[in-house]
């Protein structure tokens, strides 16, 4: 990024000391009426000294003289440029650029000014705009291929990478990744051998079906730093597959680096309330609990744990009660509480499921969940209503309410 030490050639003071800057300065100051040259000159000491807002001041006194060839224009710009005032600075350049529309200074301080405001539209143009007279520029292609990474263009940033010497390794590795240029990426990754790298191939050949490599490769990217990030990966893996044992095994290595892991103790609870292991379930649920109460999915899996083994509801709403409590603004925990209250509690299934779809309006999960139940309690004209309240919240739901019902029973 761009500091005061790139500045130190854009004017020819940077020969003279700060004392001697701070004199000219103060001498300059007295003088009740400077001539132009001289007026240019305290402004572009005064930018030396980082007093932007004077040297603007001083700079706009010979506007109205200078305006035709747009070098004070650019100057008060990189005034606010140095001021972080991004927008105020790019409508000077822009003005500059009217009376100067190559200069490449200019355009580079404006494409700056795009890409911390994270324009990075404008940004691209104002690089394409340099490239046009400087085609070699290899740091204005480097932040090219930044700006079409962030726009997710990442057949351009490739386009781009191939016309320089690019030295990031792990972003070209990681642009083929985003690409879905998969058995590229792992060719590009096997180069590096870091764990950010290794981390990549484990994801590419997930992507490609690969789950023994993939597992293998993430379990190398862990070898390399300890990131639990890449076990995690690993037991999304097999989360996908329902290989809970497998999961369980990794989670728990995740434990031996942090005990107090919430996010290791709430899956693990999962992963055995999907295998019907009720009583681990409730153990790693209510150990999830023990280190904070702001668990939703951990008073839900108990909640179930215990439904599956007592058979009833009784003590299964206490535990959604005591999560609600907990965590009043939890859709999820207001949803399960509406599904165990469809067979017992009319009213309190209705309720419950509307507080849901008031915290959760564009989660069509829960509407679909109320639809169909409200369907079975043969209530067809509010689950009618209710698929329309869904709609107003999803425009983009494409199925009609018969087709939806239908899918429903199939």
């Amino acid at each position: 990024m761009t500091t005061n030490s790139h500045l130190k050639n854009f004017l020819d003071l940077d020969s003279k000391t700060m004392e001697e800057l701070l004199k000219t300065a103060d001498e300059l100051l007295e003088v009740e009426h400077l001539d132009e040259g001289n007026t240019e000159y305290l402004a572009s000491v005064l930018f030396c000294l980082g007093r932007y807002d004077e040297s603007i001041e001083q700079f706009e006194r010979i506007l109205p003289l200078k305006s035709s060839d747009g070098k004070t224009m650019s100057n008060i710009g990189i005034n606010y440029f140095m001021k972080e005032d991004y927008e105020t600075a790019i409508r000077y350049f822009k003005e500059s650029l009217e009376k100067n529309p190559d200069n490449e200074t200019v355009l580079s301080y404006k494409m700056l000014s795009h890409e911390f405001l994270k324009e990075y539209d404008d940004a691209v143009e104002c690089g394409k705009r340099i490239l046009k007279n400087s085609a070699k520029n290899a740091l204005v292609i480097k932040r090219l291929i930044d700006y079409h990474f962030e726009l997710e263009d990442y057949d351009k940033c490739l386009d781009y990478i191939d016309q320089i010497e690019y030295e990031d390794d792990y972003k070209r590795a990681l642009i083929l990744y985003k690409s879905k240029r998969y058995g590229e990426c792992i060719e590009a990754s096997g180069k590096i051998k870091t764990a950010e790298s290794y981390r990549l191939a484990g994801k590419s050949y997930h992507k490609l079906g690969n789950t023994a490599k993939a597992v293998k490769y993430l379990h190398k990217s862990y070898e390399k730093d300890f990131n639990i990030d890449a076990l995690f990966e690993i037991v999304e893996i097999y989360f996908e597959a329902r290989e809970y044992r497998r999961a369980i095994f990794f989670l728990k290595k995740v434990l031996i680096h942090d005990d107090s892991n919430i996010k290791a103790y709430n899956k693990i609870a999962f992963a055995y309330l999907e295998s019907a292991n009720w009583h681990d379930a409730i153990e790693y649920a209510k150990k999830a609990l023990e280190i904070s109460k702001k668990v939703p999915q951990a008073y839900i899996t108990l909640a179930e744990a215990h439904f599956q083994l007592e058979r009833g509801y009784e003590k299964a709403n206490r535990i959604l009660d005591e999560g609600i409590c907990q965590n009043p603004d939890s859709a999820e925990l207001w949803a399960k509480k509406g599904e165990y209250n469809s067979f017992e509690d009319y009213f309190g299934f209705r309720h419950a499921y509307e507080k849901a779809l008031r915290l959760s309006p564009n989660d069509c999960t829960h509407y679909e969940e109320y639809i169909y139940l409200l369907l079975l309690c043969e209530q067809e004209e509010e689950a009618k209503k209710t698929y329309n309240q869904m709609l107003f919240y999803n425009p983009l739901f494409e199925k009609s309410f018969e087709e939806f019902k239908k899918s429903m029973f199939l």
